[in-house]
């Protein structure tokens, strides 16, 4: 009796350190870890024509491969802001954004939000955030 036990403890340690070696995808060289942190990619902003009140405007988005999620956001001035021209912009970058990454669909998460605010400056702001999930 305390030689099966003694092997079955031993199997089940030997099988609880391969199963952690094989789960890692770092110990055998892969990369797949990459899919899984959210990357935060600057537009450029080529889009000048989908937003001509505001001239100045920041655009970024915080992307997840592994999903497929997006989150945009369009910055600019208080005065200069339209919320048909962010969502113009919005839809321009995503069609641009499915092109390059080979995505034939998006659909919207979430119901798009637009926050003023403060910057460090006390310039009053205004923030459209956007958030699809793109599918192949």
């Amino acid at each position: 009796m305390k030689k099966i036990l003694a092997l079955m403890t031993a199997l089940f340690i030997a099988g609880m350190s391969f199963a952690q070696t094989s789960a890692d995808p770092t110990a055998q060289g892969t990369d797949s870890y990459a899919d899984t942190k959210t990357r935060i990619i600057k537009v450029e902003d080529k889009y000048a024509d989908q937003h001509v009140k505001a001239k100045t405007v920041d655009l970024q988005m915080e992307y997840t491969p592994l999903t497929g999620d997006v989150i945009f956001y369009y910055v600019c001035m208080q005065s200069s802001y339209d919320q048909g021209e962010a969502m113009n912009t919005a839809m321009a970058v995503f069609e641009d954004f499915a092109l390059e990454n080979k995505y034939k669909h998006y659909v919207y998460t979430k119901k798009d939000k637009s926050h003023p605010y403060k910057d460090e400056r006390g310039i009053k702001m205004m923030r459209y955030t956007s958030r699809v999930r793109f599918t192949r």
